[in-house]
């Protein structure tokens, strides 16, 4: 296992998670539907987020099959590849339901690999 890599990574899955929460700090749904450079700061952060778990070792994936790997790396995916056309309904909805779990798991591994 790739360890201090996957630590690297993960604390760059970690950072640009507590990024998003930043930018997010008392932003009402309107207000980010209606501000592109705020959406721009968590595309860009969810697309490192995206790329920093597609490269994740498959060893550290498979001990932590319950986080959701594969719908970050694919949101990455869609950010980069989709991006003038951009659903900022859905990221707004993966920013509020499953951004939290997520940052919640990468903690949690974080501190076990660091212990």
């Amino acid at each position: 296992m790739k360890t201090n890599q996957d630590i690297l990574r993960l604390e760059h899955i970690l950072q640009s998670i507590e990024r998003i929460d930043f930018v997010l700090k008392n932003l009402s749904y309107g207000e980010y539907l209606e501000d592109w450079q705020k959406q721009d700061i968590i595309v860009r952060n969810m697309e490192i987020i995206g790329e920093a778990s597609r490269h994740i070792s498959d060893e550290l994936k498979n001990l932590h099959s319950d986080v959701a790997w594969k719908p970050a790396v694919g949101m990455r995916n869609y950010l980069i590849h989709e991006y003038f056309s951009v659903n900022y309904d859905e990221v707004w909805t993966t920013l509020k339901e499953d951004l939290p779990i997520f940052k919640n798991q990468i903690k949690n591994i974080l501190k076990t690999l660091t212990q």
